[in-house]
């Protein structure tokens, strides 16, 4: 066994667990970042960091957030 199937398989060994949507501090609205950048003419990496959070949101539900 090479040493890329061998870092493959032990890849495939860890157990992952999905991120609950509640965990996150931040939810960030995509669709509507997407729809002001298109209106602007510019694409979502060209909006300066104030433009962009405009768009987020922060999690009430989450413990992190209701920390910082």
């Amino acid at each position: 066994m090479n040493g890329q199937m061998s870092k493959y398989n032990s890849y495939m060994q860890k157990d992952y667990t999905p991120v609950d949507v509640n965990s996150l501090p931040y939810f960030v609205d995509m669709k509507a970042m997407r729809e002001y950048a298109k209106e602007k003419g510019v694409s979502i990496s060209a909006l300066t960091d104030s433009e962009k959070e405009k768009f987020t949101k922060v999690n009430t539900t989450s413990k992190i957030a209701s920390n910082l």
